[in-house]
């Protein structure tokens, strides 16, 4: 049967041959396919992972020590601040210091000064008070003195001037004298002395207000007072009016050299005022020279 077998030539064989042919062929590739796409699988994608995780390993670890180094970094800075701040703290409590001492000094030393000055103006006005009191007992002399000149030299012009004081009663009149009315009221004028009649006498009184003679006495004194122009004679003020000069009232701070015989003394607050017709005076002294202003 073997016989009939091989004697006939069977297809098969030539078929294993093929088979055995494509196997030769196609098996070296396939494992090297296989290796390949092991190797793709394995080795590159695992490397590929490996590279990137040692990658990011090291970026982490650069970001850690990155984000350290910033950490200290800001730590220092903060430390750096702190000191800076309590340096500043301490130079502001010691110029605090300084200036609260400064002032302290400052303060005591302008005591001090005030001290020295209240001293220095104390005894300054107690001397100054010493000088005053000997100036006015020199000028009060000096005062006395002219008084009884003045007096005098007054006398000597009243003798020639037919002058006489106030209260004085007189029998007759002089010849020149004019009749004069004022607040319906008769008087006598003379050379600047009025005289009122009383009984049988004549009594010489103060100039009465409203009383209008056609010409000044002579030696009459021209006063201005707030820029108002008066002439004064024998304690009496005049005004120029339409008919000639009137009797006015005493112009306060009026400043005349001197009041007629026949005034009173009054004392107040320690000052002396002399008293004349109805107006009061006050000595004091312009330029060193004693004059008497209406008060």
């Amino acid at each position: 049967m073997m016989k009939q077998l091989t004697s006939k030539k069977s297809p098969i064989f030539p078929i294993i041959f093929i088979c055995v042919l494509i196997l030769n062929y196609y098996t070296p590739s396939h494992f090297v396919a296989v290796e390949a796409r092991t190797f793709r699988r394995g080795g590159t994608r695992g490397g590929g992972r490996q590279i990137n995780r040692s990658g990011r390993q090291g970026s982490r670890q650069i970001n850690r020590g990155s984000r350290q180094n910033n950490r200290q970094i800001n730590r220092d800075g903060r430390d750096f601040d702190r000191g800076s701040r309590q340096e500043n703290r301490q130079g502001n409590i010691n110029e605090r210091r300084d200036n609260r001492q400064g002032n302290v000094d400052d303060r005591q030393q302008n005591r001090q000064e005030n001290f020295d000055n209240r001293q220095q103006n104390r005894q300054e006005n107690i001397d100054n008070r010493q000088d005053f009191r000997n100036d006015r007992w020199d000028d009060v002399s000096d005062w006395r003195n002219d008084r009884w000149d003045y007096w005098n030299d007054w006398n000597d012009w009243v003798n020639t001037r037919y002058w006489v004081g106030l209260g004085v009663s007189l029998l007759a009149i002089p010849a020149t004298a004019i009749a004069v009315s004022a607040a319906n009221q008769d008087y006598y004028y003379n050379e600047g002395v009025y005289m009122q009649p009383q009984g049988d006498s004549y009594v010489v009184v103060s100039a009465p207000l409203g009383a209008v003679i056609s010409t000044l006495p002579e030696g009459y004194l021209p006063v201005s007072v707030n820029n108002l122009n008066y002439y004064y004679y024998g304690g009496a003020f005049y005004q120029a009016s339409s008919n000639g000069y009137i009797v006015v009232q005493a112009p306060v701070g009026a400043i005349v050299p001197f009041i007629p015989d026949g005034y009173e003394t009054t004392v107040m607050g320690g000052t002396t005022y002399y008293q004349y017709g109805g107006v009061r005076y006050q000595p004091v002294y312009d330029g060193g020279n004693l004059v008497y202003k209406v008060v």
